[in-house]
């Protein structure tokens, strides 16, 4: 007759449900992820952001801009665009008309919207007019930025809107931002200020 071991108190380890390690990892990987991302972005937009130069002209009846910027780009950002970063140009335009007695009365605000990010499919950069919903395709990452810098016969502001005689004073600011960042990777980012940046206004005087 045999006899039975001795009943032992151990038990065995129960297995963790499948997914639980996945899940753990997850914010490590995600982590990972945003601080590689950082590394196209941590330099920010540096550099001198101005408008050099801006002018309405009057065609078949309706006022357009004509416009060029120096963008605060260096080889990090355009590293960082061929890596699929997005860059996205807002460009604004204010028109007032001068009073003698009165504050400046607005006559007209537009804000015209770009967006360039390289397509890795097509090897090229593609130039969007997010207002139009036209696109322009360009072959190396110095041309797509020389195209964005500048603003060329852009139509803004029909010619009876100041019809009115008198003075009046445009301005043209522009507003940068690069790269779509996530709230996670600006807490990451504390230290980095420089995804947007705004250029003061360019003003002249306007004279129907």
């Amino acid at each position: 007759m045999t006899s039975r071991p001795p009943h032992s108190s151990r038990t065995d380890p129960v297995p963790a449900p499948l997914g639980t390690g996945a899940a753990r990892a997850r914010p490590v990987f995600l982590i990972a992820a945003l601080l590689l991302a950082s590394l196209a972005l941590a330099d920010g937009l540096a550099g001198s952001f101005v408008v050099q130069s801006a002018r309405l002209a009057l065609r078949g009846g309706v006022y357009h801009l004509d416009a060029r910027f120096k963008l605060p780009i260096d080889t990090a950002v355009e590293h960082g665009l061929s890596a699929g970063v997005p860059l996205a140009l807002e460009v604004d335009l204010e028109i007032k008309r001068e009073r003698r007695f009165l504050p400046d009365s607005t006559v007209a605000e537009l804000t015209q919207r770009y967006q360039l990010q390289f397509n890795a499919v097509s090897a090229r950069y593609i130039l969007r007019n997010l207002n139009s919903g036209q696109q322009e395709s360009l072959p190396t990452v110095g041309a797509a930025l020389e195209e964005l810098s500048t603003v060329q016969d852009l139509p803004v502001l029909d010619q009876s809107l100041i019809a009115t005689p008198g003075t009046y004073e445009a301005s043209v600011r522009a507003k940068l931002d690069y790269g779509t960042v996530p709230l996670t990777l600006r807490i990451l980012m504390f230290w980095v200020d420089d995804w947007h940046r705004e250029s003061d206004w360019y003003t002249w005087t306007l004279k129907p």
